[in-house]
């Protein structure tokens, strides 16, 4: 049996009667603040998770709300939540050719259940020469958002533009007047409408200023075609005397071709240009009104057509609504001159939203006008 080796020093002798007390492990030293042990990485990652379940449920929570208050119509301090319905509809026109529309409602109009239960403004929006309902792809994010706030529209394609099925001879000033009632007609007849307002473009402009009378609440005219006269048609031809020239050719032959626009305009037309004047109707008109030009208006209309027409609207003696101002890099069409995306996406974000909010403040009561 081995021996243990004392080690140097000499021996030492254990009392036999006392027994060594176990010993007790040192406690590891804390660790250092910044440096948490395992037991604290545990712990402060548990309350970490306990704080993502709580933001998540609390998101759960605000977004359930929200949906809820969209579907009860309590989005906006109990304003209603209304969407649009778009649908394409024909009628019969008073030439009794059929009459290719667009309509956009409110969602309760459109609803069978619901369209009874309340009454709803319509506006009318109108094209230009050679143009079609689309309006160059504003009518449809206008009539949006009038549908949006409780207001109904309808936009038609006026006679030899778009989907109509005559010819474009029988565009004239009196047809589009015509249609304007006939689609006011449609309108009234399918669904409870109230007061009714006019949005025309370009020549469009002309017709609606023409037509304004008590019977309609609000009009906005986007850079109308509103020279007096035969210089209403200043933007095929800037001369008075070939404008003149053209009248009686039209006048010898029922029609006359218009080289750069690819369209053959009718004698009735041409006659019915000449002996027209929008700025008075304009300066008669005592509805709500708005009247916007552009930095490209100029390359269609004389500056005299611009100036005649904001006078006109200022001889009312009311206040009307001026966006003449604000649109110096649009083209005619309310689009970018430069042919920039953004550029044009924000001239139409504009107009649109300027225009619709304009109706909706003529159109609905007061405490129904915020959009």
């Amino acid at each position: 049996m081995p021996t243990s080796k004392r080690p140097a020093g000499g021996s030492r002798r254990s009392s036999p009667a006392r027994r060594s007390a176990p010993k007790r492990q040192a406690r590891p030293a804390p660790a250092p603040a910044h440096m948490p042990d395992s037991r604290a990485r545990a712990a402060g990652s548990r309350r970490f998770f306990a704080v993502m379940v709580l933001v998540l449920c609390v998101a759960a929570v605000v977004l359930c709300v929200v949906a809820a208050a969209r579907l009860t119509g309590l989005a906006d301090g109990g304003a209603p939540a209304v969407t649009g319905v778009t649908t394409d509809v024909t009628f019969a026109s008073a030439r009794g050719t059929n009459l290719h529309a667009t309509i956009t409602l409110p969602d309760y109009l459109a609803d069978e259940d619901t369209a009874n239960d309340a009454d709803a403004p319509l506006v009318v929006m109108c094209h230009g020469f050679t143009g079609n309902r689309s309006g160059d792809g504003h009518f449809q994010p206008l009539a949006d958002m009038l549908a949006a706030s409780g207001i109904a529209s309808i936009r038609v394609d006026f006679a030899g533009n778009g989907e109509s099925e005559e010819p474009f001879t029988a565009y004239t000033l009196q047809s589009m007047y015509d249609d304007i009632e006939s689609a006011i007609s449609y309108m009234r007849g399918a669904y409870p409408i109230t007061q009714v307002g006019l949005l025309g473009h370009s020549m469009g402009g002309r017709v609606v200023s023409l037509h304004l009378s008590e019977s309609i609440a609000a009009a906005a005219l986007w850079s109308p075609a509103n020279g007096n006269g035969l210089n209403g048609l200043e933007f095929i031809d800037h001369d008075a005397n070939n404008l003149e020239s053209m009248r009686q050719a039209a006048v010898e032959a029922g029609s006359y071709d218009v080289s750069g626009w690819n369209v053959t305009i009718s004698a009735d037309f041409v006659n019915q240009m000449d002996t027209s004047h929008p700025c008075d109707f304009i300066r008669e008109y005592t509805g709500a009104l708005l009247v916007a030009f552009n930095g490209g208006d100029t390359e269609l209309l004389s500056q005299t057509t611009i100036d005649d027409t904001l006078q006109a609207a200022k001889d009312r003696g009311t206040d009307f609504v001026d966006l003449s101002g604000q649109f110096a890099n649009a083209n005619h069409n309310y689009q970018s001159a430069a042919g920039d995306e953004a550029e044009t996406a924000a001239i139409s974000e504009s107009i649109e939203g300027q225009t619709a909010q304009f109706f909706i403040d003529a159109l609905l009561p007061a405490d129904d006008a915020a959009v």
